[in-house]
């Protein structure tokens, strides 16, 4: 978690010499010599090592005045639940927050001394502080964190990541285990942020002062990642060689531990690869429960146990581990039993690669066509197990995250048609209202530079659908609407419903037609006013991004998954969200749930008016709808008003905020 100290020496000598002026300087001058060193801390902070070359000087902030006249002045009076909003609204508040929390570093480790606040207290600001931005110290892709520059992130990452180092994670292991419960209960196919997480309660359990009970939660996480059973915990890399001396019973008990661990925990280890790999060529009727298989996954792979156990021998290795949950998931979703699905994840193990696909999944070894097609194979289990588990990344490609969920969902052979093009053509060919693309002959898309941190499916599937998707929109351009209308259906597939409402007029920018909007919504899939219809299949559609105090930050693609009454009798919108945190803080009281509300693995949910406040297209069917006008008028009248208070304060409103 250390900054790399590549300092630049003038941006070093520029801060120790505006410091220097600035403890020398007359009370009447201070604020200029404060402005000056504010702005030299800022340029040295989002420099590598330039958190730490601040944070050794940070013992010289207080009798230099570094913030004399500032609400930073006295540390008693600080609040940590101001430290993360303050961080990342940037600007000089942003500068003296970051310079803060190092002078607290230095009263926390004895450096410097402060009236009103002792050691102790200073470790238990920062602890508090660390434990409640949690996405500063192990960064999360959020809409809100794309737009942040890199510059900021490398500020905002290293004063946390310089925290974490020197106070330790012990004080916060709580929140980091809550953390990860919080990110798995999602389930999401890329488990990096969480295995960092839990690899941080590791360092934790060094601290003696957690307690047991926490202490115990770590070690039964890191046993997920690392071996759930005895056997494996004590053999290591002896593993394999242990299982060949062991009797069936011996052989199924350990496949009950590694499938119970993984359906409990949605993570898999290195070890469980070697165990399916020998039960797969030795004790072929034990695999079900080294999978974590239902009832149906276990029919699944009697009816098809010479495809799955073929599959299983390619894709499956220490290297794809992780595929093993989605495998057992699309076992147990009956997908098997779809007449595209087998045969299409056969057609990939045979494939000849284009070189470009082998370079893109394993860019370590780019000649390795062998390895390349494992995990081709591996990603396309994983999607295809855990279609609401794909998501964006860093990317700004929430549209092709989208896409690629709902094929896995709607329409699994067309997406292993499309993986096969692209894996062995490096082109992906679309029809537009009649006319064919091929992202080969297609300009950049909205991505510039793809960050890789993608299931590798994402990884090769993204560089195509995003020129695809922009070029369809280039195409709109120049009608009348919101370009969405045609695209979402002509990108993602028939089961798309036509009928498109927006919320927003293109040509002046002003939110249009509210109330009409949101009857059409009501009307279209709420059940109390769509005359009880179900959704059928899951649908596209966007919302209005925003930041945890409510600003807009873009437009966001998501995808309805259903609307049903929850435990407590509330109608919910259950979505796929694109984003790798799906549970997110919207602003005005208005956050995600994930787990505790009968959210399916990777969805997110809200009560129905709450997702209506950040809804601005939507699809529908004209014909399979209710009444409009049988909406009440109160309940548009408070989304209105929740559009208005929050992202819609930035628009002109055609007919005005308030109805």
């Amino acid at each position: 978690m250390t900054e790399p100290h590549a300092l630049n020496p003038r941006l070093v000598d520029d801060f120790d010499q505006t410091l220097a002026r600035l403890a020398e300087a007359p009370a009447f001058s201070k604020y200029s010599h404060q402005s000056q060193l504010l702005m030299r801390a800022a340029k040295l902070a989002k420099t590598p090592g330039g958190v730490a070359a601040l944070a050794e000087r940070a013992e010289r902030f207080d009798s230099a005045g570094v913030f004399a006249g500032t609400d930073w002045d006295m540390p008693a009076g600080l609040q940590p639940a101001l430290v993360g909003p303050t961080l990342r609204a940037g600007g000089d508040s942003a500068t003296l927050e970051t310079l803060s929390e190092l002078r607290l570093l230095a009263l926390a480790e004895a450096r410097t001394a402060h009236d009103g606040m002792s050691a102790n207290e200073a470790q238990d600001f920062l602890a508090e502080a660390m434990a409640a931005n949690l996405d500063l110290l192990f960064g999360e892709a959020t809409e809100t964190a794309r737009e942040r520059s890199a510059a900021d992130s490398a500020r905002l990452q290293g004063l946390f990541a310089l925290l974490a180092e020197r106070l330790g994670m012990g004080r916060i292991i709580e929140r980091l285990l809550e953390e990860v419960s919080q990110i798995m209960a999602q389930r999401p196919i890329m488990t990096d942020r969480a295995r960092a997480l839990i690899q941080a309660a590791r360092q934790a359990l060094a601290d003696e002062t957690i307690d047991e009970a926490n202490a115990a939660v770590a070690r039964h996480w890191l046993s997920a990642i690392e071996a759930p059973s005895v056997l494996a915990q004590a053999e290591g890399a002896h593993y394999a060689h242990a299982l060949a001396e062991c009797d069936d019973d011996q052989l199924a008990a350990e496949a009950g531990v590694f499938g119970a661990s993984m359906n409990e925990t949605g993570l898999v280890c290195a070890a469980h690869a070697v165990l399916l790999s020998h039960l797969n060529r030795q004790a072929r009727h034990l695999v079900p429960a080294a999978l974590g298989c239902n009832a149906i996954g276990q029919a699944a792979y009697q009816a098809h146990e010479t495809e799955i156990t073929a599959l299983i021998d390619q894709a499956i290795t220490v290297d794809t581990a992780f595929a093993i949950y989605g495998l057992s998931r699309l076992l147990g979703a009956d997908l098997t039993f779809q007449r595209p699905v087998l045969p299409g994840l056969q057609r990939l193990a045979r494939l000849a690669l284009h070189h470009e696909t082998i370079a893109a999944l394993v860019p370590e070894a780019p000649n390795d066509d062998t390895r390349a097609r494992s995990r081709l194979l591996a990603g396309a289990c994983a999607v295809l197990g855990q279609p609401r588990g794909v998501d964006q990344g860093h990317n700004p490609t929430c549209q092709s995250a989208r896409a690629i969920s709902l094929w896995a969902q709607n329409d699994p052979g067309y997406l292993l048609a499309l993986i096969a093009q692209a894996a062995r053509d490096n082109d992906v060919v679309m029809d537009f209202e009649g006319q064919v693309m091929a992202s080969s002959s297609l300009a950049a898309g909205m991505v510039k530079t793809l960050h890789t941190e993608l299931d590798a499916v994402s990884r090769l599937l993204t560089p195509h659908l995003d020129k695809l998707y922009v070029e369809m929109g280039r195409r709109t351009v120049g009608r009348v609407g919101d370009g969405h209308r045609w695209v979402n259906p002509e990108m993602h597939g028939w089961w798309v419903m036509r009928d498109f409402a927006a919320l927003i007029d293109l040509a002046t920018g002003a939110i249009t037609d509210c109330s009409d909007f949101l009857r059409a919504f009501f009307s279209a899939y709420h059940p109390d006013y769509n005359g009880d219809r179900a959704l059928v299949y899951a649908q596209p559609c966007g919302i209005a991004s925003t930041t945890s105090a409510g600003d807009w930050v873009g437009w966001h693609a998501v995808a309805i998954q259903r609307v049903v009454r929850d435990a407590s009798g509330a109608w919910r919108v259950y979505f796929y969200n694109p984003n790798r945190d799906k549970a997110q803080n919207w602003g005005h009281g208005i956050e995600t749930s994930t787990h505790a509300n009968g959210e399916l693995e990777g969805e997110s949910s809200l009560v129905f008016e709450e997702f209506a406040a950040r809804l601005y297209v939507f699809h529908y069917r004209a014909a399979e709808t209710g009444e409009p006008e049988h909406v009440p008028e109160a309940a548009i009248a408070r989304v209105r008003a929740a559009i208005a208070d929050s992202w819609g304060k930035g628009f002109a409103w055609a007919d005005g905020p308030v109805a």
